[in-house]
């Protein structure tokens, strides 16, 4: 290769490049086995309440009943091969939904992937910029990028591909938020407190978990609805970009609905109609593009 044809620097700088990615597997590989280990020893568990309160200071994208519906959603359509594929990595018993939660449950021991889940984006520009919103490549966009990229590397150790599977399942579904690609200064939307029919909380945690909620059914249910109600030319649609495509419409749709609050911070009838339509497209779309994204990662 041209690089190993240059200088002695550029021999140097590949291979050290290469050492940081194999440092970091390897950090993967150790954190993995320590939570593996915590989680048979500890029942996780927490009340509604401490639920509440923890997610005002972390960003949870759409809350387990949304990430099973997108996951259920995108299982539905994988081939053969990406099933068969996708079982090989999954503990005995598990499923795509299960992978899909994971992050927002033992996932956020590691408090260094916080910052994955989401990323900020000024008002005044187009979208996502890389250089000026996730300098430090720490947001969901090159995450998931970068989890992807290792899903089916045979080179890396099974249990960290694993773990990118399961970021990869769930970050889809987090892109597809809209207030994922809110504004730093609100983070994202956490620092707004709304109130609906007398029910306080922050923005953020209405769109993730409060709208969710408002559609009646099951994960099941709701996403074979979703699955019923596609048509073939959405999914043709739907089934296009990349990270950086999805997270810009989340950031557009957040500017032109979700910030949409107007002086007082009571959520009206129509603002919660929308809302629920919005929710409602942005997980369809979320289980196809999954389903998409994992079909040709398995071809």
């Amino acid at each position: 290769m041209p690089v190993l044809e240059g200088s002695g620097l550029h021999r140097d700088v590949l291979f050290a490049a290469v050492g940081v990615r194999s440092k970091l597997i390897c950090s993967l590989t150790v954190m993995f086995n320590v939570l593996e280990l915590v989680s048979r020893i500890l029942f996780i568990g927490t009340t509604v309440f401490a639920f509440m309160l923890h997610c005002r200071e972390v960003a949870y994208g759409w809350g387990e009943k949304g990430h099973r519906i997108v996951a259920i959603l995108a299982d539905t359509h994988l081939t053969a091969q990406a099933r068969e594929q996708v079982g090989k990595l999954l503990p005995a018993g598990t499923t795509l939904a299960d992978a899909a939660v994971w992050p927002d449950r033992e996932g956020r021991q590691i408090t260094e992937f916080d910052r994955l889940h989401h990323v900020s984006i000024p008002d005044d520009v187009e979208g996502y910029d890389q250089e000026r919103d996730c300098k430090a490549r720490n947001c969901m966009v090159e995450a998931l990028d970068w989890f992807t990229s290792i899903i089916t590397d045979v080179k890396v150790p099974i249990n960290v591909r694993l773990i990118a599977l399961r970021y990869v399942a769930h970050l889809v579904g987090d892109m597809h938020q809209p207030l994922h690609a809110g504004r730093q200064e609100d983070r994202n939307g956490t620092d707004i407190t709304v109130s609906y029919r007398g029910q306080t909380n922050n923005l953020h945690l209405f769109w993730d978990i409060n709208v969710v909620e408002m559609a009646e059914g099951n994960p099941e249910e709701l996403a074979e609805k979703l699955d019923e109600s596609i048509t073939r030319k959405q999914r043709a649609k739907w089934q296009s970009g990349e990270p950086k495509t999805w997270t810009d419409e989340s950031f557009r749709l957040s500017r032109s609905n979700a910030y949409t609050l107007g002086e007082s911070m009571e959520l009206s009838d129509e603002y919660v109609a929308t809302a629920l339509t919005i929710v409602r497209r942005r997980l369809a779309q979320a289980g196809v593009r999954l389903g998409w994204l994992l079909n040709n990662v398995f071809k």
